[in-house]
């Protein structure tokens, strides 16, 4: 039975519209399982050639089982070194002062997970996707429209795809999202995320760490022992105006940040807007999958979004696996957009508890950090940081 699921999973035909790191990932794992996929990515990776040390700020926290995993499909010897850092430890403070931390040898490994340019992951990814004869690169069309009846793909300049199997993996405003008709529920948290690389004066440990406040937490995701990048979410306007001036949002890091790691220099900063997102639905037509960003878009704080996303694809993956196309994309949707609902409901209910002053949530997150630290509380955590 199972030699028959491997060989109709072996004769789909598969269109991926979006070659970033998740739409990267899935065409490489359902290629090197036999599957005929063709990846459409109008702007696909640069290849880096700076020399220059500094991080970009697009950086993506990977827990330990995605990272095994990606490590699986062969991409590792792609990877430039320098772009990944392994963390060891990871530490939450709440408004009150109370603090719970993670560490990978409570849970017997050598990190938690790693921290990874997303450049340099996605060219990885795409170096061992050129290996692969099975696998088409379209890098000079883009989706145009759909016929989902006839499980057709109209390009911007006029060609046809057939597929069995369409992967939108095109991100929060995903194309084949708005071209099936697929629904969303969610709202913007009139928040920016400021993202700011610094270099160190002084080492730091390989720990990433966040810290609550009212208007939203602060963090550091260690980028190399004297390299961090440093997170704070803040109302839209006090991020706005913070941005105008260098010395302005040095100046404010500093006073966030210098206590915890002694002096740095500002590098480069950006920020993004906050919103959640998550679409009513995962599967249209038995045909149509959304995955990653674009089906779900959460809160960055925990730095859940792109695990989340290498979820569906290792889930969607091992249904194939295991039966027909049917239900294989009915135990997708039905699993994925369970298991994301319930991330981003604790996400939120994060940030509402553990940013507020009212003292019976104070009392609360409190009671909440004693019992997370009871040891087989504290082993479930654990699981759920490395992605177990």
């Amino acid at each position: 039975m199972s030699g028959m699921k491997a060989q109709s999973m072996k004769q789909l035909s598969v269109l991926i519209n979006g070659g970033g790191m998740v739409g990267a990932a899935a065409a490489l794992a359902l290629a090197q399982k036999g599957v005929d996929v063709t990846l459409l990515e109008p702007k696909p990776p640069v290849a880096d050639t700076n020399t220059d040390p500094d991080w970009d700020l697009r950086i993506s926290s990977v827990n330990n089982s995605n990272w095994e995993w990606l490590l699986t499909l062969g991409m590792g010897d792609y990877l430039r070194q320098q772009r990944i850092f392994d963390y060891q430890q990871l530490t939450v403070t709440s408004l009150g002062g109370q603090s719970l931390s993670f560490h990978a040898n409570e849970a017997g490994l050598n990190k938690l997970g790693v921290m990874v340019e997303n450049n340099a992951l996605q060219l990885a990814l795409w170096a061992q996707l050129r290996t692969l004869n099975n696998v088409h690169l379209l890098t000079e069309e883009s989706l145009d429209k759909l016929d989902v009846q006839a499980k057709t793909a109209v390009l911007s300049q006029g060609d046809r795809l057939n597929y069995d199997l369409l992967l939108g993996c095109d991100g929060a405003n995903s194309k084949v999202a708005e071209l099936s008709g697929f629904n969303y529920r969610g709202w913007d948290y009139d928040q920016r995320c400021l993202l700011a690389n610094v270099s160190l004066e002084k080492p730091i440990e390989p720990e990433t760490w966040e810290v609550f406040r009212p208007q939203g937490p602060y963090a550091l995701l260690p980028l190399t022992e004297q390299q961090a990048c440093l997170i704070d979410y803040g109302i839209r306007d006090d991020i706005n105006r913070l941005e105008r001036d260098k010395k302005v949002l040095e100046a404010h890091l500093k006073t966030l940040f210098s206590a915890h790691i002694g002096d740095f220099r500002l590098d480069k900063s950006a920020s993004f807007p906050l919103q959640r997102k998550h679409a009513k639905s995962y599967v249209k037509a038995e045909s149509i999958v959304l995955m990653g960003d674009s089906a779900h878009s959460i809160h960055p704080m925990a730095g859940q979004g792109v695990n989340l996303g290498f979820a569906d694809v290792r889930c969607l993956i091992d249904a194939l696996q295991k039966g027909s196309q049917r239900s294989a994309l009915s135990q997708y949707e039905s699993k994925r957009q369970r298991e994301n609902a319930k991330m981003m409901r604790m996400m939120d209910a994060i940030q509402f508890g553990w940013r507020s002053n009212n003292p019976i949530m104070q009392l609360a997150t409190t009671a909440s950090l004693k019992v997370a630290g009871a040891p087989w509380v504290k082993r479930w955590l654990l699981q759920q940081a490395v992605g177990e």
